[in-house]
């Protein structure tokens, strides 16, 4: 109850200049003021929220942040840009003369919202159970993906094309960050071995990140190991419980990622495997892939899987078994030299170095400076 409300204070704060800058632009962000009111980095879009407030602070805006959640009536007037999403920014639309930079971390809320109502759906028709969507934006921000002046999806062309039947605006791709522990970097494994483990890393949501599947395909095949970091959900542990208690499926939890837990782990393992139904990009199945496993995913992880481990064409129980019959024709030297090259990939491509050099980049074209 405390925690809940210390959690409730936060978010209703509004931070003013947060530099304490003289400039003569001033710009608003909506997004989320936690990672400004403390050191933790417990979540990508911790770090990337501090990245995009000092890029803007580089372009000499002066920078107030408000909670996506926020209902507090503002006074737009004084804004040059506002950035971001969420209730600020969809009650902008009152000041006609404001330049708005959509910030989308998801797939369109229209895509989410009912992909992961017809995959609790069908979970609970075959289970005759009640399993509740998590994941589900209780807002359309209709106004904020379809008028905005220009949208910086995280993502891929498959994240970029939720939005593009909404709005004809100019609408450019950023990478997400993983989050990499240096000590996964060099891990010596036994592919042999650990070509039979898998990995499911995860965040809420179980079934629309495809737990379920998973649990239900590897409790058949004694063979495999499947090891799962997440939070559990009572609605879902009632129906999938007995799941848990097979030899082979082994449940950590919530699992930080700069643990030894998380080595440990990662170290047991060749892929990771994620049949998600809607991502902006999958910033768990990045962070397993930048410890060196290989993706198992769908397109809707938002990542080139394709390109860089093995693509489930649906989300059904066929689909994994087509590719971990694939998995097991490979030669273990052609997993080893993968994953290493997967982890050099994520260095250059998803590191918050790249981010911040990205979006530095866009912000410059979207602001025409």
């Amino acid at each position: 109850m405390i925690r809940s409300i210390k959690h409730f204070l936060r978010e209703n704060r509004f931070l003013k200049n947060i530099y304490k800058t003289c400039f003569d632009k001033n710009l608003l962000i909506s997004y989320t003021v936690l990672p400004f009111l403390t050191n933790k980095n417990s979540h990508t879009n911790v770090q990337e929220s501090r990245i995009i407030a000092n890029i803007f602070k580089e372009l000499e805006f002066n920078i107030d942040i408000i909670h996506y959640t926020n209902k507090k009536e503002i006074d737009y007037k004084k804004y040059d840009v506002i950035f971001g999403f969420g209730e600020p920014f969809e009650n902008s639309f009152v000041q006609k003369d404001l330049k708005r930079i959509y910030y989308a971390t998801g797939a369109h809320v229209c895509h989410q919202n009912y992909a992961e109502i017809k995959r609790v759906e069908k979970v609970n028709n075959k289970y005759n159970a009640n399993i509740l969507p998590k994941r589900l934006v209780p807002w359309n921000w209709s106004l904020s993906t379809s008028l905005s002046d220009s949208l910086i999806v995280i993502g891929n062309y498959w994240t970029k094309s939720t939005y593009e039947k909404y709005t004809t605006k100019p609408i450019y791709l950023l990478n997400a960050t993983a989050l990499i522990n240096e000590n996964s970097q060099n891990i010596v494994r036994d592919i042999k071995k650990t070509k039979k483990n898998f990995l499911w890393f995860g965040s809420s949501g179980l079934v629309h990140k495809g737990l379920d599947l998973c649990l239900e395909y590897f409790s058949e095949h004694s063979e495999l190991i499947l090891h799962i970091c997440g939070p559990m959900e009572d609605d879902f542990k009632k129906v999938f419980g007995k799941y848990f208690e097979k030899e082979n499926i082994f449940y950590y939890g919530f699992t930080n990622v700069n643990s030894q837990k998380f080595i440990d782990i990662v170290s047991q393992c060749s892929f990771g495997i994620l049949p998600t139904c809607s991502e902006g990009q999958a910033t768990a199945l990045l962070t397993s892939m930048g410890a060196g496993l290989i993706p198992i995913a769908t397109k809707q992880s938002g990542i080139d899987i394709e390109k860089l481990g093995f693509l489930l064409n649906d989300l059904d129980l066929d689909s994994i078994d087509k590719i971990v019959q694939k998995i097991m024709t490979l030669e273990n030297l052609e997993i080893e030299t993968n994953s290493k090259k997967l982890i050099k990939y994520i260095k250059n491509n998803h590191s918050l170095v790249s981010f911040g050099e990205n979006l530095k980049v866009l912000a410059y074209k979207v602001l025409n400076v």
